[in-house]
């Protein structure tokens, strides 16, 4: 199957990143597997992070082989549905959108997996966000490696490189260092990819103008809005389907003093991240408790 200009979907967990991979998935002619592709990619020895000695979910160029592209292709190909369920024409190019998390430590990978590959950096505010993991944490629905050495079962979600020097430490700690390595590793992987094949967009902005940030998103990738997708962003987008609890603008409050002593470690990458959501005309980011 011919893979034309896939569209991934770049950010740190619990930042939107599935809201906007439901929401983009009403496009016409557009196609994913349904969902997060952690066994697509992980039942691929080579690619597994338990069969490399959890060295960390970081996938690089070295990992791309010419054998294990082509399985990647493949697999992907076998679980490939539209809006209504209806796998792809395999003898046409097919626009592909993938979203999962741990992608955050792969762009490099997944940029020599899929070349003409588009990126969308979602970037969420560090308070909310951080917030947000730490919920994750503490519900235990987000455990993803109970053999991990020093965590008793308890690590939840991706495993970024350096994770060792996170043993007992706070859950809040733990938190934004995963936020920062998801965006750090993200901003600093694109600096390697040309500017017209990737974005930068706040999620406040997608809640806040749904029609026009999906307008945007369409123009960058050269998919259309039809009246389908058009009738879903003209009114509040709808809960994601890995939601903790009911979403509310301030109950992150209750972990912002937690948070906010790692403010002077996140506020350099909050302002590089800034830079890329002014290019891409998005509003910012900031750690501003008072906002």
């Amino acid at each position: 199957m011919n893979f034309d200009r896939p569209i991934i979907i770049l950010a740190a967990p619990r930042s939107g990143s599935t809201l906007l991979f439901e929401t983009l998935m009403a496009t016409k002619n557009l196609y994913s597997i349904g969902g997060e592709s952690h066994a697509v990619i992980e039942h691929i020895p080579e690619l597994s992070t338990v069969a490399n000695g959890y060295i960390s979910n970081t996938l690089t160029k070295n990992h791309a082989t010419s054998a294990v592209t082509s399985l990647l292709k493949q697999r992907f190909s076998m679980g490939l549905r539209d809006r209504d369920g209806r796998p792809p024409n395999k003898q046409q190019a097919v626009r592909f959108l993938e979203k999962t998390p741990k992608n955050a430590l792969r762009v490099e990978f997944l940029n020599h997996v899929f070349p003409d590959a588009l990126f969308i950096h979602l970037v969420r505010d560090p308070l909310p966000n951080i917030s947000s993991i730490i919920e994750a944490w503490q519900s235990g629905r987000f455990r993803t490696y109970p053999q991990l050495p020093g965590f008793n079962g308890e690590w939840s979600l991706l495993l970024p490189d350096n994770w060792q020097t996170m043993v007992g430490s706070p859950v809040e700690k733990i938190a934004s260092f995963q936020w920062h390595a998801c965006n750090h590793s993200i901003t600093e992987s694109l600096k390697n990819i040309s500017e017209n094949r990737k974005i930068t967009i706040n999620y406040a902005d997608l809640l806040a103008n749904p029609l026009e940030m999906v307008n945007r998103l369409l123009q960058f990738s050269g998919l259309v809005l039809d009246q389908h997708l058009e009738a879903k962003v003209t009114q509040p987008l709808a809960t994601s389907r890995y939601t903790v609890s009911k979403p509310n603008e301030v109950k992150w409050h209750k972990h912002a003093d937690d948070i906010l002593q790692y403010a002077p470690q996140l506020q350099p990458l909050v302002n590089n991240v800034n830079e890329h959501l002014i290019a891409s005309a998005s509003s910012q980011i900031n750690l501003d408790f008072n906002r």
